[in-house]
């Protein structure tokens, strides 16, 4: 039987947030809800145009009549989209400044697509891979053998890695393929981990145990 090189390699891939959910607030304090609906309806065109304008793929709003105070009514109209990364803070910055105290950024969210996760873990196994090939090749030059084909390999982890861009901190968050939310524009590290066993030849014939 041919000896056997167990390895182990690493593949470690950047991935920064591809999407971002952006959350306003327009707000309304009128007297009656007729001047409330009136007073957003200004707005709205504004809002959804901007975000028309940085790429947005999909929005969606919902309302509350509230009581205000000292008196009236206040109309809250909750406008949530989804952009891509690079452009959502854009988009918040000009509909703050524009409206002023009339729209407030309530939250905004950046998000990890399943398409980029996936591909980057598919990345990241290769590399661990080629990692692990390049050892066992190393291990068989040193014994003076040469490598032969894999035999076994098999994906022992793979965890994904969120870190800051100063990478002063990081903390691990789900490594289930799905779109994951991070509360900063921050890059996430996949890592994966394989185990590999590959066959040792010598000059191109299987080392055999001496009788």
């Amino acid at each position: 039987m041919s000896e056997v090189v167990e390895v182990v390699g690493v593949g470690e891939v950047e991935v920064r947030p591809h999407l971002a959910s952006l959350t306003l607030v327009i707000s309304a304090h009128k007297n009656t809800i007729e001047e409330c609906g009136a007073s957003v309806e200004k707005r709205r065109p504004y809002v959804y145009q901007t975000l028309h304008n940085n790429k947005a793929v999909e929005v969606s709003e919902t309302e509350e009549v509230k009581v205000g105070e000292p008196g009236g009514l206040v109309l809250v109209v909750m406008v949530t989209a989804l952009l891509p990364a690079d452009t959502a803070r854009r988009a918040a910055n000009t509909l703050v400044e524009k409206l002023a105290n009339n729209v407030t950024l309530e939250k905004l969210v950046y998000r990890h697509s399943w398409a980029s996760l996936s591909e980057a873990r598919v990345l990241a196994g290769r590399r661990a891979a080629e990692e692990a090939r390049q050892r066992a090749a190393d291990m068989a030059s040193a014994v003076g053998g040469t490598l032969g084909p894999c035999l076994t390999v098999k994906e022992d982890t793979c965890t994904h890695v969120a870190i800051t861009d100063d990478r002063v901190e990081s903390w691990v968050v789900d490594t289930a393929l799905k779109r994951q939310e991070v509360h900063a524009h921050t890059p996430t590290i996949i890592q994966s981990t394989i185990k590999a066993r590959f066959s040792l030849l010598s000059y191109g014939v299987p080392k055999t145990k001496k009788a």
